[in-house]
């Protein structure tokens, strides 16, 4: 027999057996809705604050600042076989308020609350309330028994620990920082090539200009009876490989400039 999905007469049977406290109005087709609990742990100014949800006195919803997450305590304690798992995802009516949720799978043998961190990726701040439903889960009949789940020997409490959670605020605020540096650091790059290039520029220049002195002064000891025109010739050759260098050496360096 392949797994498969509990319906809703297979979860309102099992009830209370199957999830404590158990709300009939959250069960859909296949599904159940879990709600917000009693606890939520939310990053304040980078420090993790512990939030107590539940009727007067005590504080009836969290608010989630716009880029800020949020670890949500479940009302329900699960109650799971090791001949069933769960699937989480996000009820879409949180989902089109911008809310994520990266889903989940509840092994087999699990009995306890879940702990659900989510993130406001909107605009707006969100409000979450105690009894609100936020996640659906969907429990799956294995076709034999798994090994069931086995806690930690050191188990986090992630109700009271110091959780370090997503702060959007901040991280662009970082982002933009290093952003800054490196476009300094680029233009530094940029202003040190321009000084290279130029160098190398007028390296060329003088390179060109030796070689046309050279052999200027190569044609003059070689032939020193040279009668004009041919000297002027050879003078005049001179003078314009001179000056071509200089303008080929201005032309290279404001096309370097201007890239």
């Amino acid at each position: 027999m392949a797994d498969r999905t509990l319906v809703d007469s297979e979860l309102l049977a099992l009830a209370n057996k199957l999830l404590e406290p158990f709300e009939p109005n959250g069960v859909k087709g296949s599904s159940y809705d879990i709600r917000v609990g009693s606890a939520a742990i939310q990053n304040v100014d980078g420090k993790s604050q512990s939030i107590a949800l539940g009727q007067p006195p005590l504080q009836d919803c969290v608010s989630i600042p716009p880029g800020s997450s949020c670890l949500i305590q479940s009302l329900e304690k699960i109650h799971i076989s090791n001949t069933m798992k769960g699937r989480l995802s996000l009820r879409a009516f949180h989902a089109k308020r911008l809310i994520f949720f990266a889903g989940g799978i509840i092994d087999p043998g699990y009995d306890d609350y879940l702990f659900l961190p989510i993130v406001n990726l909107g605009d707006v701040p969100i409000e979450l309330k105690y009894g609100d439903a936020l996640v659906t889960a969907e429990f799956i009949e294995l076709d034999k028994a798994a090994r069931s789940y086995k806690r930690p020997a050191v188990t986090p409490n992630p109700t009271t620990e110091n959780i370090v959670l997503l702060d959007r605020v901040k991280l662009s605020k970082e982002v933009r920082a290093h952003d800054e540096i490196i476009q300094k650091i680029l233009k530094r790059l940029e202003s040190n090539e321009l000084m290279t290039n130029a160098s190398q520029r007028i390296l060329d220049f003088v390179v060109l200009a030796a070689v046309a002195a050279g052999s200027i002064a190569a044609v003059i000891i070689l032939v020193p009876n040279l009668q004009p025109p041919w000297n002027y010739i050879v003078v005049f050759t001179g003078i314009i490989a001179g000056i071509l260098s200089i303008w080929f050496l201005i032309r290279s360096t404001h096309r370097q400039s201007q890239k």
